[in-house]
């Protein structure tokens, strides 16, 4: 959490699925920006159930 320890903050450039979880383990990151939940490729197919998937997988990165 470096030089600002008591600040709150939310990645949002570079996060991917692989990162999320190391950006989530600091003790002052908060969320991430996740573009990777719904691809473009997936909206335009409407395949929500992929979407969902995502979703799922990646709000287990870290429970609360």
């Amino acid at each position: 959490h470096g030089p600002f320890p008591t600040a709150a903050f939310c990645p949002t450039g570079g996060v991917s699925p692989e990162l999320a979880p190391v950006y989530l383990a600091q003790p002052n990151v908060v969320c991430v920006g996740a573009t990777w939940l719904a691809s473009a490729k997936a909206i335009a197919a409407q395949d929500w159930s992929a979407i969902e998937a995502q979703a799922r997988r990646t709000a287990a990165f870290r429970t609360i």
